[in-house]
């Protein structure tokens, strides 16, 4: 199992989670019909090989927000704060 996480950049260019999906590892079917519908142009969707919410949302903030000063992971779904440092 893979968890998609789902979210956009905002204006002030934080990263805000808004879904979080349970797939099967590398199903894009799954993953085109989640994100069917939103706005590509501001949409952020990763697929992370990790069973549990918390740790996407982590590797999503290693991986996409730690190096960029000033720049925030804010999860709207569980609201878990990454480890920052």
């Amino acid at each position: 199992m893979s968890t998609l996480l789902i979210g956009r950049w905002t204006w002030a260019g934080h990263l805000e989670v808004t879904g979080s999906h349970q797939i099967e590892d590398g199903d894009t079917d799954a993953i085109r019909e989640l994100i069917q519908g939103g706005d590509i142009g501001n949409l952020w969707a990763v697929e992370f090989p990790v069973d549990r919410h918390r740790d996407a949302v982590q590797r999503a903030y290693d991986e996409y927000v730690a190096d960029e000063d000033g720049t925030r992971l804010i999860d709207e779904v569980e609201h878990y704060e990454p480890v920052t440092g």
